[in-house]
């Protein structure tokens, strides 16, 4: 399911994140917008991936950790 523009721009203030307010109207102005939500929307969810990844990496390490020391 593809979320629309507006849906995105909320998900960005939900998490804090500033948004520019959705101009009235059609055209150039709001077509700006829907580019600057997107990119917001974009950078959002790949610092979001990143920050897993991170989690996940230092969990496997701990983990593993763990296991070296049980041993030792």
């Amino acid at each position: 399911v593809m979320l629309s523009t507006q849906q995105k721009a909320q998900i960005l203030k939900k998490a804090g994140q500033t948004v520019p307010p959705m101009p009235g109207g059609t055209g150039p102005v709001l077509d700006a917008w829907a580019r600057e939500v997107e990119n917001l929307y974009v950078s959002h969810v790949a610092a979001r991936t990143a920050r897993g990844l991170r989690k996940a990496e230092e969990a496997r390490q701990l983990e593993r950790l763990r296991r070296l020391a049980s041993f030792a």
